[in-house]
């Protein structure tokens, strides 16, 4: 049995914001600019749990890997 290995998404943050709203209409504008619709945006929170006053939202943006051909998939293709 061959395992592939598990390929991991390499988010890049766009930008740290006070509110989820602002954070929310930068993923909506980015999601709406994207014409291959392969992006994946996503808000997440940070900062203290305990109560909203530190909370902030960072957006973070990832295309999807795509895999790469193996020598044996190179060779045929030839």
């Amino acid at each position: 049995m061959s395992e592939t290995p598990k390929q991991t998404k390499n988010w890049k943050q766009v930008g740290i914001f006070n509110s989820f709203e602002d954070a929310d209409s930068l993923r909506k504008e980015l999601l709406n600019e994207d014409e291959s619709g392969k992006l994946e945006v996503r808000v997440k929170r940070y900062g203290r749990r305990d109560c909203n006053v530190g909370a902030k939202f960072k957006v973070k943006v990832v295309y999807p890997i795509v895999p790469k051909a193996t020598k044996k998939e190179k060779k045929r293709g030839k």
